[in-house]
């Protein structure tokens, strides 16, 4: 108790000697209007410039999107030490300019919140903030706060007045609470902004996973999901990402922020943002059991984003340019090994099978090869995210979690099973770190030379290069079979051609064999099969669940509509036994017959079985 009052006094002595520098920001949410807006005041560290800008950011790490956050901002007003209003200037939708800024004591300006906003485009809502008076206050700092020009990297004070009775969640460092207020501190902008906060009468949890603290905190209006609840069954896996990594993370604390909602997203979408030391999850409420397989599969993904970008990243993220962003080549490393790890640390301790492991890599095979482009060099398709290769933008999950998965498999065959990607990023964390950024154009070099020369070769040929990956080369070390097409063995589902048109409907257009025995008629509209609702929209992967999950003689039940010209289409549930049927499948992903023992030796470094 005594050596950690002496540590925190000389902490607090060190940061009073700069207060010239110190950019000071002052939020009360008990004054949140109606209108889901803030007041914010900030005090500038000591200006001596005739004029002064104030940024806000045109986007932020993570989101490879323009959002333009200054269009949140309104009533920007500047003032020196006597009340007095100095002259502003509104460059342009994220700059203000501020004139005889060597008086400049404080400015104030109003933030709206992005949840409720009707600005266009709309904000992905974990990327924005939420200001919902006395319910809940999601507080992306990017969206409230900006930088002065040249103070970007010199320190912040943020003091949030709250409602008693609401507790604040985050990783940023908290210099003194009390009931009505928290001040916390950040070193830079940078980390001002990365650091999110939720304010809500508290429901949290907390574990440990090696040397950090995950705090899970959850915002579920109707009290239906609980972080109690999804701590106690996703021990497993955080468990799991523990051993995976190994040794002490670059973080003493982890914040993950789950934000539900009884009402539609203005986005239409769901899902998640990482940050260095975080994640904020926005979901529609639903319950314990049906939220926890979502929860897990982001925990999987966003927990690992703690070693990329936050223990390894280049300068163009170390550095960022809130304004006239630069992109890094890099999209293989952040998102794509991140992505990899979720699946492999699952197979690898035994949370998923070696089948599921397979099936997930299958799936993202399938859809980087048919459905998005195979050829675009991969350091074109991160430098181009924000416009010209955006719509690729989706395939840094796909091909870039299979470009590490070759990676893995290549080092360890390399190294007789002895040297994988784990091993790698641990090395690169150790030679680079939170503080010191790469060079963008060294990393492929610096990694040939940590590793070997023919990773040189595969960086060029996969990542700069257009080349398609040859799976069955890099699987095969591990003695796993893959095939582009295969026949196999399914049970049939349906027994029709069918139409599958942009509105959803699937529709009957010839009545096959098993189809007969269904007494399926031209025209019906399929609804379900096995109580699973269909839709040409998620088809194919009930098609996949079906073949998996069916045996030979299972009875299927599929429901359909059924009309005639003049009449009231009327639903009608029709029942047959299935049967298998050959059918050709794009990759197939199986284990060799007869693997050889140094195959088999690599897949037990790989998998762990």
């Amino acid at each position: 108790m005594y050596f950690t009052l002496i540590i925190t006094l000389c902490f607090n002595i060190n940061f009073l000697v700069s207060q010239e520098s110190i950019t000071k920001v002052f939020i009360d949410l008990n004054k949140a209007s109606a209108e889901h807006k803030l007041n914010i005041e900030v005090f500038p560290p000591q200006l001596n410039t005739p004029s002064i800008k104030y940024f806000f950011p045109k986007i932020v790490p993570g989101t490879y999107t323009i959002n333009n956050f200054g269009r949140f901002i309104s009533d920007f007003k500047a003032y020196d030490s006597g009340g007095n209003e100095l002259a502003v200037n509104r460059i342009d939708t994220n700059i203000w300019e501020i004139q005889n800024a060597d008086k400049l004591v404080k400015i104030t300006y109003t933030a709206e919140d992005t949840y409720n906003s009707e600005s266009i485009p709309t904000v992905f809502e974990p990327t924005g903030t939420c200001i919902d008076s006395a319910k809940i206050f999601m507080l992306n700092n990017f969206t409230l706060t900006g930088y002065f020009d040249g103070y970007k990297d010199f320190p912040y004070t943020l003091t949030i007045t709250k409602p008693i009775e609401f507790y604040g969640s985050t990783s940023l460092n908290l210099l003194s609470s009390d009931n009505y207020t928290d001040i916390y501190s950040a070193k830079n902008y940078f980390e001002l902004h990365d650091n999110p906060l939720m304010y809500s009468i508290p429901d949290t949890a907390s574990l440990m996973v090696n040397n950090t603290k995950v705090l899970l905190s959850i915002y579920s209006p109707n009290k239906k999901v609980t972080s109690s609840y999804l701590v106690k069954h996703t021990q497993d896996l955080f468990e799991a990402q523990g051993k995976y990594l190994g040794g002490n993370l670059p973080a003493d604390k982890y914040s993950i922020l789950v934000y539900l909602s009884d009402k539609p997203f203005r986005s239409r979408s769901a899902g998640a943002l990482e940050h260095f030391s975080s994640t904020t999850f926005c979901y529609p409420e639903t319950s314990n059991e049906e939220f926890l397989q979502p929860f897990r599969d982001v925990v999987a993904h966003e927990f690992f984003h703690i070693v990329t970008p936050l223990g390894i990243h280049s300068e163009e993220i170390g550095n960022f340019d809130f304004i006239n962003p630069v992109m890094s080549k890099h999209l293989w490393l952040y998102e794509g090994s991140t992505e990899y790890y979720s699946v492999h640390a699952q197979v690898k301790y035994g949370l998923i099978s070696m089948g599921k492991f397979f099936d997930k890599i299958r799936s993202k095979v399938i859809v980087s090869t048919l459905y998005l482009n195979d050829t675009l060099p991969f350091t074109e398709l991160s430098k181009g995210a924000l416009d010209k290769y955006k719509f690729q933008y989706y395939n840094v999950y796909q091909k870039g979690a299979l470009i590490n998965m070759c990676l893995d498999l290549y080092l360890l065959e390399l190294s007789g099973g002895k040297y994988g990607l784990q091993n790698l990023k641990k090395e690169l964390g150790e030679k680079f770190g939170p503080e010191k950024p790469f060079n963008d154009e060294e990393l492929f070099d610096i990694i040939a030379a940590m590793t070997y020369p023919e990773i040189r070769e595969f960086f060029r040929m996969y990542v700069e290069g257009g080349n398609k990956i040859p799976y069955k080369q890099f699987l095969g070390y591990a003695g796993i079979d893959f095939y582009d097409k295969k026949k196999v063995m399914v049970p049939v589902m349906i027994g029709a051609t069918l139409e599958l048109n942009e509105s959803g409907e699937i529709k009957v257009l010839e009545v096959n064999e098993f189809g007969k025995k269904l007494n399926l008629k031209k025209g019906d509209l399929i609804l379900s099969v096995n109580g699973f609702d269909i839709n040409a929209h998620n088809f194919n992967y009930a098609a996949e669940y079906f073949e998996k999950n069916t045996k030979d003689g299972d009875e299927v039940t599929v429901t359909v509509s059924r009309g005639s010209k003049g009449s009231v289409s009327v639903n009608k549930v029709l029942k047959a036994k299935t049967y298998l049927v050959e059918k050709e499948k794009n990759s197939i992903i199986l284990p060799a017959e007869n693997p050889t023992e140094k195959q088999l030796m690599i897949r037990k470094a790989w998998l762990n079985q």
